[in-house]
């Protein structure tokens, strides 16, 4: 007879996938670039960022994954200039905590790198090998370049 596996109750991170909008949002400011989170019921990007002096924008969309080392994240809709990707870098305690003492890291990704990576089964996940992701790290010049800062 075989044992019934229990299914653990999927992660909640709707908290931490806003926190990661604001954390994007946060360094484009810091780097003045002008910007600003989209209402909720835009599925493809959630910040725009704008050179009011040239009228130009870019559009981002974050994509956050909770675990550390993550080097992927599913993408559904692309509508967007840029995907952001946010690693929380959140760990799991061996108490059931969380450990939140790694920094945040942030990969800036042309979407045309996004489209390349993304699979087309029912999962719809960008995978990327961590040299690629390295790559990008932090590369918050390309938005710049773009909107030709």
């Amino acid at each position: 007879m075989k044992e019934d596996k229990v299914k653990k109750p999927k992660l909640k991170t709707q908290l931490e996938s806003a926190g990661a909008e604001y954390l994007v949002l946060g360094e484009l400011l810091r780097r003045r670039i002008q910007a600003f989170i989209v209402s909720q019921n835009f599925e493809a990007y959630d910040i725009v960022a704008v050179n009011t002096k040239k009228n130009l924008s870019v559009k981002i969309q974050v994509k956050s994954r909770f675990i550390a080392k993550a080097n992927g994240f599913p993408i559904h809709k692309i509508g967007t200039d840029f995907v952001v990707f946010v690693r929380l870098n959140i760990t799991k305690k061996t108490n059931g905590g969380f450990n939140y003492s790694e920094s945040p890291e942030f990969f800036i990704l042309p979407i045309l790198e996004v489209k390349k990576k993304k699979s087309s089964d029912k999962y719809e996940k960008a995978n990327f090998k961590k040299t690629f992701l390295e790559q990008y790290k932090n590369k918050w010049d390309l938005i710049n370049k773009e909107l030709k800062m």
